[in-house]
């Protein structure tokens, strides 16, 4: 917590365009909440060559011309959305879509500011055939780990399909345990319906383990998060929340933080929102022992994430590349939150 008060103060001397219209989000209740945060950082890769990947693109010398430089600077800036997004609170969970190993989040860990605080990281290495995968830090005081595992996602013969796993987590909040799946299924590269199988595959593979959660605890508190390549109309998702245990799942409304986007990416055809959060019936309940405010997730749009649009006019995000070339910028995605209320223990 002090750790992110000094943040604050810093980044509102040092990058006042951070914070410029920014307000707290507003949690009215009087109780304790634990803010959990998912981002696609868009080529989270260190700067290393990987001897065992046959993907090259981001190694010393690749067409990227990534290196050392470049890394740090993305380093800083995954600090600078986990600071900001915090605010005074804080990021008690953040998970990431597009982190190439364990590395990235320990060195995260290390040679930021966050090394201050007690984080944990949760991450499996995923068969995806860029070197990509989904991960997890957790403050170890606030989110008490029981278990994890990767989920791979099967094509319709049982075979593992070179992709992203689902990272499923289980801990401890308060005086209840949370379930929690981070998601980054298969992108739309190639043509949305030539692709749509494969996110289909990756709907299966999630209802598969909410359902297996569901048939030991019926009453199990449930959240997903991740980048779904998809909005709500399409076809994995509607699977998801209407087959998972018979309609169990709902998806939380959104709204962005400081009103500057119409979603979490932008492409030629407008703003969509890819990056969201679904929960179990459960968790939309105030009365409960723990529960989602304002039954809604937080688009986190500031401004220091955004850039002029100068094809279609208004705002988009500010990425690291456009299509080969270097941009600078923090990601193609914007990142999204929820804040969860739990029973304070000590009552």
């Amino acid at each position: 917590m002090k750790l992110f008060f000094s943040v604050s103060v810093i980044l509102l001397f040092l990058f006042p365009f951070l914070l410029l219209n920014a307000t707290e989000p507003e949690v009215k209740e009087n109780r304790p909440f634990i803010r959990i945060g998912f981002y696609n950082t868009e080529n989270y890769f260190d700067p290393f060559t990987d001897t065992l990947s046959d993907y090259h693109e981001f190694d010393p010398g690749g067409i990227r011309h990534w290196d050392m430089a470049r890394y740090r600077i993305k380093q800083q800036h995954i600090f600078k959305v986990i600071a900001a997004m915090g605010g005074w609170h804080g990021m008690d969970v953040m998970a990431f879509a597009e982190i190439e190993n364990r590395f990235v989040l320990e060195d995260l860990l290390k040679n930021t500011p966050l090394r201050r605080e007690d984080y944990g990281i949760v991450h499996f290495e995923s068969p995806d055939h860029r070197g990509i995968d989904v991960g997890m830090i957790y403050r170890k005081n606030v989110f008490h780990l029981l278990c994890s595992e990767a989920i791979p996602v099967r094509d319709t013969a049982g075979k593992i399909m070179r992709t992203r796993d689902i990272l499923y987590v289980k801990g401890r909040v308060g005086t209840d345990t949370l379930h929690l799946f981070i998601n980054h299924w298969p992108s739309r590269y190639g043509g949305l319906m030539t692709t749509v199988y494969k996110r289909i595959q990756a709907a299966k593979a999630l209802i598969r383990v909410v359902d297996s959660v569901y048939q030991r605890r019926p009453e199990a508190r449930i959240l997903i998060m991740g980048d779904f390549n998809e909005s709500l109309k399409d076809s994995g998702l509607q699977r998801v929340l209407q087959d998972a245990d018979g309609g169990a799942l709902v998806a939380l409304a959104s709204h962005a933080d400081f009103g500057l986007a119409g979603g979490t990416i932008r492409g030629m055809s407008g703003w969509s929102i890819f990056d969201r959060f679904l929960c179990s019936k459960n968790l939309l309940n105030p009365a409960g022992r723990m529960w989602v405010y304002d039954k809604s997730f937080h688009i986190f749009d500031a401004a220091f994430l955004l850039e002029r649009d100068n094809k279609n006019m208004g705002q988009k995000p500010d990425r690291t590349y456009n299509g080969f070339a270097y941009h600078g910028g923090f990601s193609d995605h914007l990142p999204v939150y929820v804040n969860v209320a739990f029973e304070n223990p000590g009552k």
